[in-house]
């Protein structure tokens, strides 16, 4: 015989211990969900502090670098003045002959490994500065005709020895630039003197000029060397890198001028952009903003006062 009421109190009592688990679960996800709370806190707290730690130690490593650099640049600098000076006195025979060729020769090679380290230095020295933002531009209407006759000439010896041909297209009344001249000088040479270098005997390197009052002035240097995977152009654009193959391992540098030549060429609110395809050769584009072109009333203008 079935009590009256007796399913009723079962059902209730069956609601009651149901409740008293799900609470008893609610109450243990809330304290699981603030352990993790904790433990996000606690991990972005010690990542926060790391990154603040790599940061200072970064800073500290930069500030070391950037006394350490000019201390070095200076200490290598002095040694080989005095290599180059007095290399270029026995040169100039200016106490009297050598004697055998032999010693003219060896006199020849230190004063030339003399000039190639100082100026391995220099490069350097120039992207510490960069780099420490102590870099500045001395600038001035540059003649970019002159200019670029002046860098041509420099690189032509090079290229003769190399038997690579070095064609000129752009017309030479151009309007000037406004630019730090030594170091618009140093962007042609060293991108003509890569384009020299990667090019093989019987090729050819291209210079183009032209420019636009809305655009800017633009510089490119084509050759058909040897070129580059797209995957290491990044490498030839970073301090200190170097293509890892046997092809490129036979072409000397420090992996500085590209790099280099692209800072300058910021320095002045310019870009350069790099295209190139393995053995189907390299095109630089250098650009710099249309304020930077200088019409030739202005220039005239400047020349007068």
């Amino acid at each position: 015989m079935q009590i009256p009421g007796a399913g009723r109190k079962d059902e209730i009592g069956a609601m009651a211990r149901a409740l008293k688990v799900f609470r008893e679960n609610v109450t243990t996800i809330r304290r699981n969900e603030a352990e993790l709370i904790r433990m996000r806190d606690n991990l972005e707290q010690r990542v926060e502090e790391r990154t603040g730690e790599l940061a200072e130690a970064l800073k500290a490593a930069n500030a070391a670098k950037s006394e350490f650099l000019p201390t070095m640049s200076h200490e290598l600098r002095t040694p080989l003045n005095a290599i180059i000076g007095f290399s270029d006195v026995i040169l100039g025979k200016m106490f009297g002959p050598l004697g055998h060729q032999k010693y003219v020769d060896y006199v020849e090679d230190i004063n030339e490994s003399g000039l190639h380290l100082l100026d391995h230095i220099n490069e350097i020295l120039e992207l510490s500065k960069i780099e420490a933002g102590k870099s500045e531009l001395r600038e001035v209407n540059v003649d970019v005709s002159r200019a670029l006759d002046s860098c041509l000439t420099m690189v032509g010896g090079r290229a003769r020895e190399a038997g690579v041909e070095i064609i000129y297209d752009y017309e030479h009344d151009v309007p000037a630039l406004f630019a730090d001249e030594r170091k618009f000088k140093q962007i042609m040479i060293n991108l003509l003197s890569n384009a020299i270098k990667f090019t093989p005997s019987s090729g050819r390197v291209t210079l183009k000029i032209w420019y636009r009052r809305e655009n800017g002035f633009l510089f490119q240097i084509i050759d058909n060397g040897i070129g580059i995977a797209l995957a290491d152009i990044p490498k030839v654009l970073a301090p200190f890198q170097q293509i890892d193959s046997d092809l490129n391992r036979k072409y000397e540098g420090t992996g500085l001028g590209s790099p280099l030549t692209k800072s300058f060429v910021e320095l002045h609110g310019g870009s350069l952009d790099l295209q190139s395809e393995f053995g189907a050769g390299t095109i630089v584009t250098v650009r710099f903003q249309a304020e930077r072109i200088v019409l030739q009333t202005a220039l005239a203008h400047s020349q007068a006062s």
